[in-house]
């Protein structure tokens, strides 16, 4: 696994608190087509304050990213405004980690 990352900073703060964020499950990482650069996070959600559980979202400006291996369920991502996100699985691993942040 390894973290990919916008700008070079810090982990999220709230890393510690992982097993409490909200999970994208069927998740993608795709060019953001609101803006010129970065990319977003689409998928099914649950656990989020602001989203029933099963919506389709699609998320802010990805900011870091730690994925899994292909086919395996795990890692995480922080987001502008979206925060912190468990990850499940991933639709297309080696689509999504062809996209540039």
């Amino acid at each position: 696994m390894t973290v990919r990352q916008r700008y070079p900073s810090r982990l999220p703060a709230d890393l510690h608190r992982i097993s409490q964020a909200p999970l994208l499950d069927e998740w993608l990482l795709e060019p953001d087509d609101r803006a010129a650069d970065g990319a977003v996070l689409t998928g099914v959600i649950s656990g989020h304050p602001r989203y029933p559980d099963g919506s389709r979202v699609t998320t802010s400006t990805v900011q870091q990213i730690e994925d899994t291996p292909a086919g395996s369920f795990g890692g995480w991502a922080w987001c502008y405004s979206t925060g912190l996100l468990r990850l499940g699985r991933c639709i297309d691993i080696h689509y999504s980690r062809g996209v540039s942040l």
